[in-house]
């Protein structure tokens, strides 16, 4: 399984309880949210904050894997990493895999389904913008385990309407969500991004600081834990569609009076 994966399944069910009656230590704190740090330029300083920040997973964007790949590699020590990559089918999935990479960022149109079958590696879906309700649907069913989603240019503060546009992508799936966030993003405003729903925050740790990037990693780890609703993200469709059915026997039973 994929390292970055097996840390969301970590994330996602909290600090393990205490076992047996004697005392013993605390068990580590749990962040509210996966932190993961991009990188698109200064490399390897990046991969270094990050290395002893203990991030979550690195996302490594632009990078050649024949010249840079290695260095990166070997200056992220136990931190996964991944590529946000482009025309993606079976040799060069497991060509890079064997190089350790942990995680692909994949367009949908341009990633085989041979690809995705590799169950060593996770694979998240760049969502386009500006998609349709049918599109967001169909995700549930993809043999993917994550959804990444970027805010766009955005600085401080955020607003209702990035809650919005999260929330209206949120619903229509269970798969583990990435937001891409700016570095300027304050403790409040990563509440509301966990209170939408948000699974890990994606910061470009290339043009941060390492005292801005801890900080960051800090408010997650202080931040307090909100549970999982139980319902189903579906159900208010399916509540519309039960409501459908009563309208209509009720009028089926008006007709047979």
């Amino acid at each position: 399984m994929s390292k970055l994966l097996s840390k969301f399944v970590r994330i996602s069910r909290g600090s393990p309880a205490p076992m047996g009656f004697g005392p013993a230590a605390r068990p580590p704190k749990t962040p509210a949210m996966a932190f993961i740090g991009l990188l698109s330029q200064n490399y390897k300083r990046g991969a270094t904050r990050l290395t002893r920040l203990e991030a979550d997973g690195a996302l490594l964007q632009g990078v050649n894997p024949d010249r840079e790949l290695s260095d990166i590699s070997e200056a992220l020590g136990e931190v996964p990493w991944g590529l946000k990559a482009g025309e993606m089918d079976g040799d060069s999935v497991e060509k890079l895999v064997e190089r350790g990479c942990d995680f692909f960022l994949v367009s949908p149109d341009k990633v085989t389904i041979e690809a995705v079958k590799d169950d060593r590696a996770a694979f998240l879906l760049d969502l386009p913008p500006g998609v349709d309700d049918s599109f967001l649907r169909a995700i549930e069913d993809l043999p993917i385990s994550a959804v990444f989603m970027s805010l766009g240019p955005v600085g401080s503060p955020l607003n209702l309407q990035h809650l919005i546009n999260i929330g209206s992508v949120r619903t229509m799936f269970d798969k583990y969500l990435l937001v891409e966030v700016p570095n300027t993003v304050s403790a409040k405003e990563l509440e509301g991004l966990r209170d939408m729903g948000v699974d890990a925050v994606v910061v470009d740790a290339g043009q941060s600081s390492e005292k801005v990037l801890r900080g960051i990693k800090q408010n997650l780890l202080d931040m307090p834990r909100q549970p999982k609703p139980k319902l189903e993200r579906t159900t208010p469709m399916l509540a519309a569609g039960l409501g459908a059915s009563a309208d209509h026997a009720d009028e089926e039973d008006e007709d047979e009076e």
